[in-house]
Order: structure tokens, then C-alpha cells, then sequence
């Protein structure tokens, strides 16, 4: 007998409120541990926020013997240099910097500019030295967005022409901000690699940077007083490469629906250290005076895995991370393309640099990854920024609040 509108048998009743209900508590353990999520993110930002503070003062106390100092920043609007300027400035420092384009709006109006293009022979540099005591070059071009040509150009040939200058003005130290690509991905180096080593470049950013440091270290030789400084991948607030493509990878996948990063089965060890290590280190170098003439290796003491940092950056964007077999996975470059389109319509900003290759500072292996860090510590300088999670944590939030990422 067909059944009368409305009308359900028990069974059919008892699946469909069993349903529910599965659905209701799904949705209940979802909603619970979205919360507990989000809280303990809170938390940890919190408690981020304080450690962070209380760095920062000790680190500004390395700034404070040259209070009475004047210093010139260049590459003012670089990434490391928007953690130096502030950081002298608060410590009592006269300051100024340069660049190619006209004063930035932004630029605090403490801080003295001179629009002046470096690798210009012909550009007069003394209103960038006349009367500094400390030149803090950071200037120069990157890999990810010049050519060959332009990364010898505003490396080398701008070094040249400001160590001529700071030569006429007789400056009291220059620390130079180099790298550790100049020790090459091809040759094996002594490990871990000593910053007496000679160096073997293998890529046209390390050579330009090797050949910058040639023209630091023969200037060194006629007496300039300098510290030359080899940073790891940087990251930090602001920083729009390497970490920060990462983690804009993650943040593509999570936007697209997906609920796990997954990676390949070979971890790639990683070297990475916090902006705020490289400008402690920087002003700490500038006036430790058994510094001068020499090179400091600056990275973290341990090296975490390509594995770790991707577990770190899902857990931080509330998903969940694998390791699968199949060295390509993941979503591939034109979907991740697609989905970035989509979320700069939303309002994203597209500060940070979209790699086509998924994770692809993560995949470098590097057989002279591991440093020498003796010279380093062997100042009396130490490291304040080790723990990884910490930092990732601050990143998701700082990223998220300025819409980096969604």
C-alpha cells in the first residue's frame, strides 16, 4: 500500500536522524577544534609577542655603545634594512640611507635620505658618507628578480664605487652584507663550511656576490676597516621570498579547499635564520672591534628538514601535513596560479613572491649546507631567535593581518 505523503517508515526515520546527528557532532568536533585552534594560536602569539620584547632589549643593547654615531643603510628599502633602520634609530643612532627612486613616503622622517644610484660611476656619493661612522652596505641586487648582468652591475660595480667614497671620507667601519651562496652548491667544501674556506660559487647570485666580496676584501688590504657578513635565507615580518613563498603555498592550498599539505619522501635539510639574529648580529659585529677584517658565517645551530618547516607552516594555517610517496604531489603550478588569482580578487595583496615550483626554496639540496659557526659565537655574541615554531607563528600573523595571505 503506497504510503501517504509525509509519511516515513521507522527506518528510514531512525537513518535519517542518525544522520543528523553524525553530522551535528561532526560538525560540533569541527567547530571545537577550530576554537581550541585558534586559541592556542592566540596564545602563542601572545606569549611570542612577550619573548619577542624582551629580545629586542637585549639585542638593543648591542646598538647602544655608539649612541653618539652617525650610519648610513644602504638598500634602504630591502627587507633587512627595514629591521636596521628602526632598530638604530631607537638606540639613539643619526641616521640615513639611499636609493635609486625618491624618498619613500614611508620612511620615518628621523631617518636623512639621498637619492643616488650607487653603481653609477659618475654619481657623487659624498652627501651618502660625509661625515658617517659606520656604513652598513646592504644594498645590492637579488636572484629571484634580476638578471646576470644586473646582479654584477648593482653589486659589484656599486661596491666598487662606494667603498672609493668611503675611502675619501675615512669612515670608521663598514660591515657588508654578503651571503653564504658564495660557497657554492657543486664542490664539497670542509664541513661544516669555515669562513676561511675558499669559496667555490656555483650560481650567478653567488659569483656576484663572491666577486662583491673580492672588492670588500681588497679595499680590507689598503686598510679599510670592515666586517663582512654571510647570512643563510632570512625570514622575518616583511619578508616576501623563500619562507614566505612557502608559506603563501600553504595558504593557496588552504584557500583552495584542500585540508592536507602533502610533500615528497626525501627531506631537504634546511638552513634559515630570523631577521632580528641578523641585526643583532650586525650592530653587535659593527663595533666588536677584533671583528674588522674578518667574515662571520650567520645562520641558526641546527638545520631543520624541508619536512618539518611544511608540517610547521600547514599546522600553523590549521591544516594537516603527509608525506606521500610520489616526489611531484600536491596541486599543480596552474591550479596554484588559479587560486592565487582568485584570492588577490578577495583583496590579497601580492607582496609575496609566487614561485611556479611548489616549496621550491625547500627542494634545493646543498652538499655545503651546514656552517661553521665558531667565529660567531666565538665573539660573545649569541643567537635569540632558535625556535622555528615561534617564528612561523608570528609570520601566519603577521601575513594574515595585512592580507599577504588569506
Amino acid at each position: 500500500m503506497p504510503l501517504a505523503r509525509g509519511h516515513f517508515p521507522a527506518a528510514r526515520i531512525a537513518h535519517v536522524t542518525g544522520t543528523r546527528h553524525r553530522n551535528i557532532r561532526r560538525t560540533r568536533h569541527r567547530n571545537i577544534r577550530r576554537t581550541r585552534h585558534r586559541n592556542i594560536r592566540r596564545t602563542r602569539h601572545r606569549n611570542i609577542r612577550r619573548t619577542r620584547h624582551r629580545i629586542r632589549r637585549i639585542h638593543a643593547s648591542y646598538a647602544t655603545a655608539a649612541m653618539a654615531s652617525t650610519a648610513v643603510v644602504t638598500g634602504g628599502r630591502g627587507f633587512i634594512a627595514s629591521h636596521l633602520l628602526p632598530a638604530l634609530v631607537s638606540s639613539g643612532w643619526d641616521v640615513r640611507t639611499c636609493g635609486r627612486r625618491p624618498r619613500p613616503d614611508d620612511l620615518a622622517g628621523e631617518i636623512g635620505y639621498c637619492q643616488v644610484d650607487l653603481a653609477d660611476s659618475s654619481a657623487d656619493l659624498a652627501p651618502v658618507v660625509d661625515g658617517v661612522s659606520h656604513v652598513f652596505h646592504l644594498a645590492g641586487a637579488s636572484s629571484s628578480r634580476s638578471s646576470e648582468d644586473e646582479m654584477f652591475r648593482n653589486n659589484v660595480d656599486a661596491t666598487a664605487h662606494l667603498l672609493d667614497a668611503v675611502s675619501a671620507a675615512g669612515v670608521e667601519v663598514v660591515v657588508h652584507m654578503s651571503s653564504t651562496s658564495i660557497y657554492g652548491e657543486d664542490e664539497q667544501l670542509p664541513s661544516p663550511v669555515p669562513e676561511t674556506v675558499q669559496p667555490a660559487p656555483s650560481r650567478a647570485y653567488g659569483k656576484a656576490k663572491w666577486q662583491t666580496e673580492q672588492v670588500v676584501w681588497r679595499a680590507v688590504e689598503a686598510g679599510l676597516p670592515a666586517v663582512v657578513l654571510r647570512p643563510v635565507s632570512v625570514h622575518g615580518a616583511g619578508a616576501t621570498k623563500l619562507l614566505a613563498s612557502a608559506m603563501l603555498d600553504v595558504a593557496i592550498e588552504r584557500y583552495a579547499g584542500l585540508g592536507t599539505v602533502v610533500v615528497g619522501p626525501t627531506p631537504v635539510e634546511q638552513r634559515l635564520l630570523h631577521v632580528d639574529d641578523v641585526v643583532a648580529a650586525t650592530l653587535y659585529l659593527a663595533d666588536h672591534a677584533p671583528a674588522r677584517g674578518r667574515a662571520f658565517n650567520l645562520a641558526m645551530p641546527h638545520y631543520p628538514s624541508s619536512h618539518e618547516v611544511a608540517a610547521l607552516l600547514a599546522d600553523e594555517l590549521g591544516l594537516g601535513f603527509e608525506v606521500v610517496d610520489d616526489a611531484d604531489c600536491g596541486p599543480s603550478t596552474e591550479e596554484r596560479a588559479a587560486a592565487r588569482v582568485r584570492m588577490l580578487a578577495e583583496g590579497m595583496t601580492d607582496d609575496i613572491l609566487f614561485t611556479p615550483e611548489r616549496f621550491r626554496f625547500m627542494r634545493k639540496a646543498n652538499r655545503n649546507n651546514r656552517l661553521d659557526l665558531g667565529a660567531l659565537l666565538g665573539t660573545g655574541f649569541r643567537l635569540g631567535q632558535t625556535d622555528l615554531k615561534d617564528a612561523v607563528a608570528e609570520l601566519g600573523a603577521w601575513y594574515g593581518e595585512r592580507r599577504w595571505i588569506l
